[in-house]
Parts: structure tokens; sequence; C-alpha cells
């Protein structure tokens, strides 16, 4: 309702078989369901509201439509349209604010999808549409329609703040997207962390466990939050476990000795489930693929497989990870 004079309402399409002197230009005209002459359609078969509409005065419309071709005697054709008014937009949409990160294998990311924007509307008949700032349109692009956001050609490393916009057609409502594109080294994989979890799906871990679980880890291990990061993300066998491949900040080094993390958080395993809820199976670092080997004897390789990329998005974060692969040999 309350749209203004002359607006489009829907285009009707015609075909005819006929030869092009016995086909358009087609007539069209409303037969029924127009007393009050609240539409009109021109010769394009574009549909347009000629007065305004009020749904508390009338919410229903049924006309019966003719079309008549240019032949000698012309042929027609019937069809109906059923328009139904409904309430004028109250409400504009919300938008959640989304942060990004992306596992990297070298010093850039060769693009696919990132992520969905979720944005809701509380007028029942609202159709959301999305966009995003030109000015970031050679980088990355958004569905329109579903708020799908996607990276389109090879970019660096780093960080890339995005505003996205949705409008229900009357109000538009913008958020910040931030976008982290993470460089993961060898070295680093060399001294990352697998965690397994039981009966676990990513998305779910992501959006319910993942925010505590970094600030659990963080008050076990005595580093900066932002010092955990996820490297890989990806089910495990059986597929209702999960597999979290984790880089500490600075782990390996002096001030943060492997075996010495690997301790405080096998030690604290109890803990850990205790304050997310889930189980932990195993924690992971010299795999050794179940060989029976003295530790200092265990070679052990971690890999991953940039072209299995996957993307795990929630409502408010999304990861980008490749998939991983450990090896494991006894060298005695």
């Amino acid at each position: 309702e309350n749209k203004p004079i002359g607006f489009s309402v829907l285009q009707l399409v015609v075909t005819d078989k006929d030869s092009s002197h016995n086909g358009p230009p087609f007539l069209f005209t409303i037969l029924s369901g127009n007393e009050e002459n609240t539409f009109q359609i021109n010769q394009q078969g574009v549909l347009t509201t000629a007065a305004a509409l009020n749904r508390k005065v009338r919410d229903h419309y049924l006309l019966h439509v003719k079309v008549a071709d240019n032949g000698k005697p012309p042929l027609s054709s019937l069809t109906y349209i059923d328009i139904r008014v409904i309430e004028e937009s109250i409400y504009s949409p919300a938008i959640l604010p989304l942060e990004i990160f992306i596992t990297a294998f070298g010093e850039e990311y060769s693009g696919g999808v990132i992520g969905k924007i979720h944005a809701t509307d509380q007028d029942v008949y609202d159709t959301l549409t999305y966009s995003l700032d030109p000015k970031m349109e050679s980088l990355f692009s958004v569905s329109s329609t579903g708020g799908k956001l996607i990276a389109h050609k090879r970019l660096d490393v780093g960080q890339y703040l995005l505003n996205v916009t949705v409008t229900d057609g009357k109000f538009t409502t913008a958020a910040d997207i931030t976008v982290h594109i993470r460089q993961i080294t060898q070295d680093l994989l060399n001294h990352s962390i697998a965690i397994r979890f039981a009966n676990l799906a990513p998305e779910e871990f992501i959006g319910d466990y993942w925010r505590n679980f970094q600030r659990a880890l963080r008050n076990i291990l005595g580093v900066r939050r932002n010092d955990i990061q996820i490297v890989s993300l990806q089910p495990s066998d059986p597929p209702s476990n999960l597999d979290v491949l984790l880089n500490i900040e600075k782990s390996g080094s002096s001030q943060h000795p492997m075996r010495i993390l690997l301790h405080k958080i096998n030690s604290s395993v109890p803990d850990l489930e205790e304050i997310l809820g889930v189980r932990i199976i195993d924690v992971f670092h010299k795999l050794c693929a179940g060989l029976d080997c003295p530790l200092k004897f265990c070679e052990e390789k971690v890999t991953v497989d940039e072209n299995i990329m996957s993307t795990h998005s929630t409502a408010r974060l999304s990861f980008v990870t490749p998939r991983h692969h450990r090896t494991a040999v006894c060298l005695c």
C-alpha cells in the first residue's frame, strides 16, 4: 500500500507463434476486477497503479485480462492477475556485523564464497536486497537476494573492511564486515595443535563454543586471546566428530615451549569440558599414527590442501580454511 501512482506492479509476457505481421503489437484489456480504475495496463503489458492503494479500503484484487494480437481477425488469450495489498513497511531491517577469518598458505587467497550476511525484518512481507560499497566491488561482491559474500580474485594477506547495506525498499540499514586473511607457513603448521571434539559440527563449534574456548585457553596458557587462531576445521572419523587445528602465537619459542603448552592443555581437559559442555576426545601434537614410538623419534608432518577450502559461516563469524592432513613416522 501507499505506493506512488504509476508504480509498476508486473509485466505480462506474451508469446505468439504467428508471423510478425499477425503478432505484435498486442492489445491488452482489463475485462473485470478493476471497477474503481485502480490499475491500468499499457500496450507493452506493464500493469501499473492508477490510484493510491489502501489495504483498509480493499486488500484484494482479481483482474481478468485479455490480450489480442494484430491478426485479421485478431486472436486473443485470457489470464488472471491476483493482487494482494499488504501493509506498508514500518520496521527497518536489522543486519548483523560479520567477522571473517581466512587461512591462506602463502601470501594470498585465491577467492571464493567467504560467508553469508544475516539480516531480518519484522515486516512479514518485506523482501530484503543486499548491496556492497561500490569501492570494493572489484574485490568482493554480495548476492542481492541471499546475502552470500564472495571474494572475486586473489587477495593479499591482510585486513579488509567492507560496508554492506540491506534494504526492504523503504528503509536501509548498514553493517561493517571485517575480512582477515592470515598467512600460515610450514613452520607454523609444524607447531600447530589439533584438538578433537566429540559430536560437534563446524558451524556449531564456531557459533556456540569458539569464543568461550578461546578465552578458556587464554587463561590456561597465559597468552592473549588473539594469539589463539584457527588454522583448519574439518570433520574427523567418525564424521560426527570435529578436528580443530590451532596455532598458538609464538608456540615453540622459548617463551611458549610446545611441550609446556601441550601439558597445560592436556591437564586442563576436564576444566575445558566443564566450561564448554562438550567432550574432548584427544589433544594431538605428536601423532605417530598409533606407533609404539619414543616421543623424541616421532616425526610428524602437517600439511594443508588449498584446493579443498571449506567455508563455515554463522550469523557473526565465518571461517574459510583448507583441509589439513597429519602424517607421522617413527625414526627409531
